[in-house]
């Protein structure tokens, strides 16, 4: 008993060893380049830079602080940027976990798309389906990443059965529900590091669209969809997609609809974060430029949050600032941040995206107080958006490596609830 005992606890004790979560970046780096069977020399030429930079990257003296730099890597080691993030970060009990334990689930229901219904309850009228709907897009806007994925696998089996059940324009309304009830869920799965998955996801919703008879459903789908060319720097690919989008809709944009309007402002700034990761800032700010046009001509109405785009001057604001960290300008993202009003109300998701982005602009500037008050105030706003995102877990691993006496238990237990410590 005691000799199984021994060996069961070696055996977990190899399988904590071996976790690639518990791994620093660079051993993870070193580990995908010897896999490729390269040398820090050639890996340093396909990313254009030294071997003592690569050296750096292994030896985790030189952080992975922009997604641009992991997404260059992946490419480049032929791998993908969770490969080297360790992505998804799992909880280690139930109550850390959530979130993620639903995932095989919602995964279940995204198989079984087009499969007759399995649901065996009642299936609600229209108007509390579509509040249903509703209140899943306000938990994905407010991160509450948990409930969202513990209730969008019934939701989404209940929608499926009313796509069978209705005819008709009610049939048509349920597909419309069930591509919105799609894009909550590709939300959550893409920011708990599910990429692939999320990839499925965006598909389903189009599908759903198109059967709902949706003019904009394609160019919401090239929204989501450039985040997978993002991962293998596809820089140019993204934006073509974009465009192409933006011209479906060009029409509808001159005239002035309001459906439009958002939707090309959100397709101009998802190319400005593009552009941006690309390195090509007069792009990247043309792009925002374009936006910031599109809400202009929205006016009052984009108090409207169509399509949950977020196409309103906030957002704007919010992008300028991410455009600046993308573009590796910390001085300008904190300069724009300073000036950035954060409205009462605002998404829960929006606030802490911000929050985040000003924290690396300050880590940048060596302001690291000022850093670490605003990471606490990202996770508060929305601590699984936070603890889940890869930049994140970077701008604490930096702090803890350059702790100071004045935030030292405080980015440590940050870093315990983000399980860096």
């Amino acid at each position: 008993m005691g000799k199984a005992k021994a060996v069961q606890q070696g055996y977990f004790e190899a399988m904590a060893y071996s976790d690639p979560a518990a791994e620093s970046v660079g051993t993870r780096v070193r580990r995908a380049r010897k896999r490729a069977g390269i040398t820090q020399i050639e890996l340093a030429r396909r990313v254009g830079r030294a071997q003592s930079w690569v050296s750096g990257v292994e030896n985790d003296s030189i952080p992975l602080d922009s997604v641009a730099l992991i997404n260059t890597l992946a490419h480049a080691l032929r791998t993908h940027p969770n490969e080297l993030t360790a992505r998804p970060y799992r909880g280690d009990i139930p109550s850390e976990d959530r979130g993620h334990s639903a995932i095989p689930e919602i995964r279940r229901q995204l198989e079984r798309y087009d499969l007759d219904p399995e649901w065996e309850g009642v299936v609600r009228p229209l108007p509390d389906l579509r509040t249903a709907v509703g209140r899943i897009h306000w938990l994905r806007q407010e991160v509450r990443y948990a409930e969202l994925t513990d209730e969008i696998p019934a939701l989404l089996s209940e929608l499926q059965a009313a796509t069978h059940l209705y005819e008709g324009p009610d049939r048509n309304a349920a597909f419309s529900l069930l591509s919105f009830a799609y894009r909550a869920a590709d939300s959550v799965l893409y920011n708990l590091g599910y990429a692939d998955l999320a990839t499925i996801t965006a598909d389903r919703m189009r599908w759903a669209g198109e059967r709902a008879g949706d003019f904009y459903g394609e160019a919401l789908f090239a929204y989501l969809r450039v985040r997978n060319l993002w991962a293998s720097t596809s820089w140019n690919d993204a934006l073509a997609v974009l465009d192409r989008a933006s011209a479906g809709i060009e029409r509808e944009y001159t005239a002035g609809h309001p459906e439009a309007l958002a939707v090309w402002g959100g397709l101009q700034l998802r190319a400005a974060i593009t552009a941006a990761r690309k390195n090509d800032a007069d792009e990247a700010w043309a792009r925002h430029r374009l936006a910031a046009e599109a809400v202009t001509r929205l006016g009052a109405r984009q108090r409207t949050n169509y399509y949950q785009l977020s196409t309103n001057q906030p957002n704007i604001d919010i992008h300028g600032v991410a455009i600046a960290v993308e573009l590796g300008d910390g001085p300008g993202a904190v300069q724009r941040a300073q000036t950035v009003h954060l409205p009462k109300g605002l998404q829960a998701s929006r606030a802490g995206y911000h929050h985040l982005d000003y924290a690396r602009g300050l880590l940048w500037c060596g302001k690291r107080d000022a850093a670490v008050a605003e990471l606490e105030r990202a996770e508060k706003i929305a601590p699984m958006l936070v603890r889940n995102h890869p930049m994140a877990q970077q701008a604490v691993r930096t702090l803890l490596d350059l702790e100071r006496y004045s935030y030292r238990e405080r980015i440590r237990r940050l870093g315990v609830r983000m399980h860096i410590l």
